[in-house]
């Protein structure tokens, strides 16, 4: 699948979700008013994250459905970074409110209300629609892989976990509202739900800031570079410097060496493709550069 028609697609899946998720945040709402049970604020807030994150991967999809090959010579690795990083920051602030409630909630435990009865039944058809749209995401990042469509995996994913534990934490709330555990099932199993998608933002955001600050890669990668070149000694005159980083999808590698006078340019292309080949085999999807260093 070309890069074009794959953002087309996360296009559609994205204005869909949003359309999807405006009832879902008005039901939500009002479940959460008339039931006061905070698992319900919780996915409150994580509802209003995910308008606006649908809203903002539109915006940008309908960007990068286009041939971008001449504004962005070096790719639109950047740009789903920083995209990620936008993603990931709105689910993270909202994982923030949520811990905050839930320590307060802890403490300051409430009876659930008998209406979770009805709340749960609505919950279960959200998750209906959730595993519909992971379903839909999961086929997207099989064809096409890249940092923000890898993101919004972790948020369909992310969604539909939260939901069947908020699904099953209502029905236990429920059964258990004239017992004093009740009050602290959603509580405790929001903090969960919050460290496990907090992990998850965290991870991303860090892969995305090594990317916009074109960070070296990792040593271990490194020094599969330095071992193809060094299998390939005879084919160069001296070694300078390696660069590397990662740009999206695709590790960047430039290599400094100087070749004999004599050396003709189909030598120096040959053994370009060769370590690319290599490379490609080690690395993944990668791109090696020779630069010749003149003495």
């Amino acid at each position: 699948m070309s890069n074009e028609s794959g953002y087309s697609e996360q296009k559609a899946l994205s204005s869909v979700q949003l359309l999807a998720e405006i009832p879902t945040l008005i039901e939500t709402l009002l479940s959460a008013i008339f039931s006061r049970a905070l698992l319900l604020y919780v996915d409150l807030l994580d509802s209003l994250g995910y308008i606006i994150r649908y809203a903002l991967i539109i915006i940008l999809s309908k960007k990068l459905s286009k041939n971008l090959q001449f504004e962005y010579n070096y790719g639109i690795g950047k740009i789903e970074a920083i995209a990620s990083l936008l993603c990931d920051g709105i689910v993270l602030f909202g994982m923030f409110l949520t811990s905050c409630i839930s320590v307060y909630s802890i403490f300051f435990p409430s009876k659930p209300s008998d209406l979770l009865i009805g709340v749960a039944g609505f919950k279960l058809y959200d998750i209906i629609w959730d595993f519909a749209f992971f379903a839909n995401q999961r086929k997207i990042l099989k064809n096409h892989h890249s940092a923000m469509i890898e993101t919004n995996y972790a948020a369909a994913l992310g969604a539909l976990l939260f939901d069947g534990i908020a699904f099953v934490s209502l029905m236990a709330m429920w059964l258990l509202r004239n017992n004093p555990i009740g009050g602290y099932i959603s509580p405790v199993v929001s903090m969960f739900a919050v460290v496990y998608l907090t992990v998850g933002c965290m991870k991303r955001i860090k892969t995305a800031l090594n990317e916009l600050t074109d960070r070296t890669l990792p040593e271990e990668q490194q020094m599969k570079i330095l071992n193809t070149l060094t299998k390939h000694y005879n084919g160069y005159s001296q070694f300078h410097s390696i660069s590397s980083r990662k740009s999206g999808e695709v590790t960047m590698v430039d290599i400094r060496l100087s070749f004999e006078e004599d050396a003709r340019v189909n030598e120096v292309a040959n053994l370009q493709k060769q370590m690319q080949e290599e490379l490609n085999s080690q690395l993944g999807n990668c791109v090696v550069n020779i630069i010749v260093k003149t003495e």
